[in-house]
């Protein structure tokens, strides 16, 4: 088991941010974290990058507190932190000094893969700057990673090439769990789906069960959340 949460609850204030959830993610699989904004999705990758600590309850990253494994967690927030300075040479630079796990030729293709230009962040566009941020994130050999709306507010096309890369990048020894509200476009990526409502799981499925009953995700989306 890669990561697993217990009876996790956290508070913000009086305001849960999530509430008893039980949350196990093995290796091999890539899972989807859905719900509306404000259902507790971000809150749960925090709290499994060992950015929060839950307020009752229990996270664990191989065996241990997060905070002990975060060399093995590759952790990607909403927030874009790229220097306007930065181009793909600088970040590549950078992420070899910071993480030992960071691989320079594979970082090189996922470039090419996801068609990144080598202008400084600031002259790129919203996509492309995800798309450079997805590709430091993927070439860590990490084994958890977290993805928090990796297709927020980026075009199509942008959106098909990171799936694509996603896919192609999967490793039966990780773990993958990507937060969206961008359900239509990541239909086939998840082995599973996890849906937060209000901070608290409503279901958790295979997604080859729900196709199986003639469901599509997005379909499940709006009946469990609608």
């Amino acid at each position: 088991m890669i990561a697993a949460m217990r009876n996790v609850t956290k508070l913000y204030g009086r305001n849960y941010g999530v509430r008893n959830l039980n949350l196990t993610l093995p290796a091999g699989e890539v899972v989807g974290l859905l719900g509306v904004n404000g259902s507790g999705k971000t809150t749960v990758l925090k709290l499994l990058a060992g950015l929060l600590v839950p307020t009752s309850g229990e996270v664990s990253v191989l065996g241990a507190p997060p905070r002990h494994n975060r060399a093995r967690i590759a952790f990607l927030g909403e927030t874009d932190a790229l220097y306007r300075w930065m181009n793909p040479r600088d970040a590549e630079r950078l992420m070899s000094g910071l993480y030992p796990d960071f691989r320079p030729a594979r970082y090189r293709d996922l470039l090419d893969q996801l068609r990144v230009p080598g202008v400084k962040a600031g002259a790129m566009s919203k996509g492309e700057r995800m798309r450079l941020r997805l590709a430091m994130s993927l070439a860590r050999d990490a084994l958890l990673y977290l993805f928090d709306e990796p297709l927020g507010g980026i075009d199509l096309v942008s959106r098909e090439r990171i799936i694509r890369s996603l896919v192609a990048e999967w490793r039966t020894d990780a773990a993958v769990i990507v937060a969206t509200h961008a359900v239509a476009e990541s239909e086939g990526l998840f082995d599973r789906v996890v849906f937060l409502d209000r901070g608290e799981l409503v279901l958790d499925a295979r997604a080859e069960d729900l196709r199986a009953q003639g469901k599509s995700v997005r379909a499940t989306f709006l009946e469990v959340l609608g």
